[in-house]
């Protein structure tokens, strides 16, 4: 989503308070007369490839014979962009029926009532069928407000061909580091960059909701958080500064290609599958389907090489996110019941199965019945991307793997995140470090007071940490 546009959070707000006020959160009962009549169901998702949207139509179109009278509109929405269409729909009173949702926001609509509880698609899904991970990310006050789509989480992604000329060996252990500390990470990318050849160590993409993306991980990685366990912002805590000190060293040292600002999450794939840089830290299972396309020839783990992620200089363990946005449905709209269904429909066997095909490196079945059919096992990107997905596999079992937007397990209550996030103020103080114009420090401390500014402007009373300490 584009950083400080569209709707403001505090305007957002206030717009929507009275429509979620009489919208109610029980499941509204829908008759068979009122079946027969015309009804559209709205779906948005974050799956907006070609191959996804024609998945998902699949399960529309079924529904749609399964229920005459029920029209069914589908949606793909990239990642950063649908967050700011929810809240404007919100707004407006004219949200989808049901939309799949990142984390962040996940927890401020459920916060605000705006979704109703779905315990009653995973009892007919059957409780013990879903894995534990996906149980505990929709849990929430008592029930489970949501059902991700699919599991999966990013690694470290090296061009082990590149890694290897420039003097240097991958690890073979699943969960060993390729590099001990940052600063030796960062001497391999120096190592490996040459721009003679247009070649540089890493890519990292400029743009605003990705950069937060590798920024929390990266906290994670070291020990902290963006908040803690009093809610407060903590941005200006050693382990958040000495994130930014590494993103400085990043742009300072030329190891990431000198476009890097304006670099998109598209062309981050585009470059290390062309081997214009050697390392991304943002390994999504997605990126299997591009290598054919943008490296012929190089499509297997000779080429492209899942590492372990390096602990930061505070950190005991390493962090990654965990992707599986998730369904969800409006509590404003009016066809809960149909909603619930088309949910339902959606793990069909082979429904599910023909989605999970779409991206299976990155496309982890949520449900135990089909991650153990031997259909799915037999998918052809199952053997020849193997290390990539035990590595995955290893992270979500040690529950190393924390949900997108949220970067410590405490932080999974707390209803403002989504704003946060969204207002710009975590990026803007990266920018102002990375071009010289505040030491990590100051930066920290200024993003610190304008996440409390804005938290208070919400209507939460947090306290200011920076205040308290000087007080």
């Amino acid at each position: 989503m584009a950083q400080g546009k569209g709707i403001k959070r505090r305007d957002f707000l206030k717009g929507v308070a009275a429509t979620a006020a009489v919208a109610g959160v029980g499941p509204a009962f829908i008759t068979s007369k009122a079946h027969a009549q015309k009804t559209t169901l709205q779906i948005w998702h974050t799956e907006s490839s070609d191959v996804s949207v024609k998945a998902v139509q699949k399960v529309c179109d079924r529904f749609e014979k399964l229920h005459p009278g029920v029209k069914v509109e589908q949606q793909g929405i990239g990642w950063a962009s649908i967050g700011a269409k929810l809240t404007t729909s919100i707004a407006a009173g004219t949200p989808p029926d049901i939309c799949q949702i990142q984390p962040q926001y996940f927890i401020t609509f459920q916060k605000r009532g705006y979704l109703v509880p779905l315990d009653d698609v995973y009892e007919a899904l059957g409780i013990d069928n879903i894995f534990e991970t996906v149980k505990k990310m929709a849990y929430l006050d008592g029930h489970r407000w949501g059902i991700s789509h699919e599991v999966g989480c990013p690694v470290v992604l090296v061009r082990k061909d590149l890694a290897e000329k420039a003097g240097y060996k991958v690890p073979e252990g699943l969960t060993t580091p390729m590099f001990k500390t940052w600063d030796e990470q960062i001497e391999y990318l120096k190592a490996a960059t040459n721009p003679k050849k247009r070649q540089w160590g890493m890519s990292l993409p400029g743009s605003g909701y990705f950069l937060q993306e590798h920024c929390g991980r990266w906290v994670g990685s070291n020990g902290g958080s963006f908040y803690d366990e009093n809610w407060n912002p903590v941005f200006y805590k050693d382990e958040f500064i000495d994130v930014l000190v590494f993103i400085k060293k990043l742009a300072d040292e030329k190891v990431v290609p000198p476009d890097w600002l304006s670099q998109s999450w598209l062309g981050m794939i585009a470059e290390i599958c062309q081997g214009r840089t050697t390392l991304i830290d943002h390994g999504y299972g997605r990126i299997a389907a591009s290598i054919d396309k943008y490296a012929p020839g190089k499509g297997s783990e000779d080429y492209f090489y899942s590492v372990w992620r390096t602990p930061g200089p505070r950190g005991e363990k390493a962090v990654t996110d965990l992707d599986g946005e998730l369904w969800c449905v409006f509590s404003q709209s009016k066809n809960h019941d149909l909603s619930k269904e088309w949910i339902k429909l959606f793990y069909e066997k082979d429904l599910y199965l023909n989605y999970i095909s779409c991206y299976p490196v990155h496309m982890f079945p949520i449900t135990k019945s089909l991650a153990n059919d031997p259909s799915y096992k037999a998918l052809p990107e199952l053997k020849i991307w193997k290390r990539w997905i035990a590595q995955q596999e290893e992270y979500i079992k040690r529950e190393q793997a924390l949900p997108v937007g949220v970067y410590a397990p405490h932080e999974k209550n707390i209803p403002f995140i989504a704003e946060v996030f969204d207002s710009g103020i975590i990026v803007d103080e990266i920018m102002s470090v990375i071009q010289g114009r505040r030491k990590p420090k100051e930066a920290g401390e200024r993003m610190t007071k304008r996440a409390n500014n804005l938290i208070k402007e919400l209507g939460y009373q947090v306290p200011d940490p920076i205040r308290t300490k000087k007080a």
